[in-house]
């Protein structure tokens, strides 16, 4: 019988086997923030109302920003088919948080934000925002334009029927 041969362990192989153990993490980590995310959106429902903040830091040690975030994890990601953020890591899911769900996936599509360091991300996500922005008043300003435009055509449309 052959003995199969065991793969050479070069620097290259155990470079890739690190990349997928980084992986592997990532996933695990934020499946596992969603999933603490939820759990405590259901504590939070079965609890009276002014309990919320002590319960967080006397039974699991969360201070309410470390529990908004969990929360927004799972809002977001929760009901998601997580293999389009499988990739993603904790700190990247909560800064895409700041994007509109709608923006989010195509934000994601468009970048390379496996290579992008956290303050790379949360600059193009702060410019993202701020060209979202620009893009609804742009919009607001039109839709007043065109309402006073109709406000003209409409006084225009009086003065020649009074003329007549």
């Amino acid at each position: 019988m052959d003995e199969l041969k065991e793969i050479e362990r070069t620097p290259e192989v155990i470079a890739a086997e690190i990349i997928a153990l980084q992986n592997q993490a990532r996933r695990i980590l934020l499946t596992s923030a969603i999933e603490v995310g939820r759990r405590l959106v259901e504590a939070k429902q079965k609890l009276i109302h002014g309990e919320w903040l002590q319960w967080l830091e006397n039974s699991v040690g969360y201070s309410y920003r470390k529990a908004a975030n969990l929360i927004g994890l799972y809002e977001a990601y929760g009901q998601a088919n997580l293999q389009q953020y499988a990739n993603l890591s904790y700190s990247q899911a909560i800064i895409l948080l700041g994007l509109p769900e709608s923006e989010r996936e195509q934000f994601i599509q468009e970048l390379d934000i496996e290579s992008m360091s956290k303050r790379q991300l949360e600059k193009a996500v702060q410019e993202r925002k701020a060209a979202l922005e620009k893009y609804e008043q742009a919009k607001a300003e039109e839709e007043k334009l065109k309402n006073s435009l109709k406000e003209q055509e409409q006084k225009i449309t009086n003065l020649v029927l009074e003329r007549d």
